[in-house]
């Protein structure tokens, strides 16, 4: 156990306890989650996670003692290097040259790792037939100490039972504390693959191989203080709101410039890498709602992105023009006055609180010609 993992716990002990969620999210035992009731049965299971978030360390701390009883090692990685360093070793003593990685281009944690780099660095080959084998865990299972994978192929039991050495790789927000609703969890997940599931596999370990799982943190634990924004760790990753974001399906995927985009990474992002680098994101939204709509979990994306800009606000995040900027607009905004000026000198009055680099790179979005309490004023009598 090294010093990461005391450091981790002890972070998220301190974190959570001034807002530790209800007792009311422990589910009741033999409960069968079956879809009898969709809106119940999603309900309960973000209910489930929204636990498990709350409760993370013990839930990571339980998963680790049950897995590891299975003659399996689990390393805590705080960051890539920490991945890194260990993979080193291992491949040191094992003399690996290749490895088996069979997604190595779609798996988010593989992508987010820089795994393919990694591999190239060190001079390792991938082979359907390598040294070792590597897996991204869809899920930890804490309850029963065991790993979820899902859409493997027909013989990937076999494949991961009799294989000299696994290798699986999970972040620390990918766990459920109650194993009975697994499948309810694939049949919302599979989205982006369009549903179509494969084997799903429960692995507890197995005495013909060697076992490794790598619980990466990768600041993680930042988003975890913050109490409405780490709601977004239960987030599916489904890919349902990227298909109904007007501002994604603008964008895309190239200006966030990493392996997370979309609506749930407008909240995620800035705690993942840096204030600085990403708080732009959390602004690319007009909180049209069309996320929570189609959100199988009804994540509150929206109030989670407003409270990720008040901690902008508060924490002094943002420059001093900046905050400056905001302020002017405001009060023009509240100013009934100031808005029902004409369309040219609220242009004017909004220009100038911008620098030349935003009127240079953006189109400004214009007036109507009337403020609505004009209209309303107009035609109050009318319709009398």
């Amino acid at each position: 156990m090294n010093d990461f993992y005391n450091n981790f716990i002890d972070s998220a002990e301190k974190s959570i306890a001034d807002s530790k969620g209800p007792k009311s999210f422990k589910l009741k035992e033999g409960t069968s989650p079956l879809f009898v009731n969709k809106e119940e049965t999603t309900l309960r299971l973000r209910t489930m996670l929204h636990r498990t978030v709350e409760n993370l360390d013990e839930e990571l701390t339980r998963f680790e003692k049950n897995f590891s009883s299975k003659n399996s090692t689990v390393f805590w990685a705080s960051s890539y290097d920490d991945v890194f360093s260990n993979l080193k070793k291992i491949f040191k003593s094992q003399k690996v040259r290749s490895v088996r990685l069979p997604n190595v281009n779609t798996s988010t944690v593989f992508r987010e790792l820089g795994m393919k780099y990694f591999l190239r660095e060190e001079k390792i080959e991938l082979r359907e037939e390598g040294d070792i084998q590597f897996f991204a865990a869809d899920m930890m299972l804490s309850d029963i100490g065991a790993l979820l994978l899902i859409n493997q192929s027909n013989s990937g039991y076999a494949l991961l039972s009799n294989h000299k050495t696994n290798v699986f790789f999970v972040t620390i927000d990918r766990i459920m504390c109650n194993s009975d609703w697994a499948e309810v969890y694939q049949q919302l997940a599979t989205y982006s693959t369009g549903g179509n599931c494969q084997e799903m596999i429960f692995f507890k370990g197995s005495p013909n191989c060697n076992n490794y799982v790598f619980i990466v943190d990768n600041q993680r634990n930042v988003l975890l203080k913050e109490k409405e924004p780490r709601q977004a760790l239960t987030c599916l990753q489904c890919g349902r709101c990227n298909d109904v974001c007007p501002v994604f399906q603008t964008i895309g995927e190239e200006p966030y410039n990493n392996v997370f985009s979309g609506p749930v990474a407008n909240i995620t992002l800035p705690y993942l890498e840096t204030f600085e680098s990403y708080m732009h994101v959390a602004y690319a939204c007009t909180l049209c709602g069309r996320c929570e709509e189609v959100c199988p979990l009804s994540l509150p994306i929206r109030d989670m992105i407003i409270d990720s800009r008040q901690n902008f606000l508060a924490h002094d995040i943002l420059a001093k023009r900046e905050r400056r900027m905001l302020s002017l607009q405001r009060k023009v905004l509240l100013s009934r006055s100031k808005m029902n000026a004409s369309t040219f000198v609220k242009g004017y009055r909004f220009g100038k609180y911008l620098s030349s680099d935003v009127r240079k790179s953006r189109r400004i979005p214009s007036f109507s010609k009337e403020s609505f309490n004009k209209y309303y004023l107009k035609h109050k009598n009318k319709d009398v």
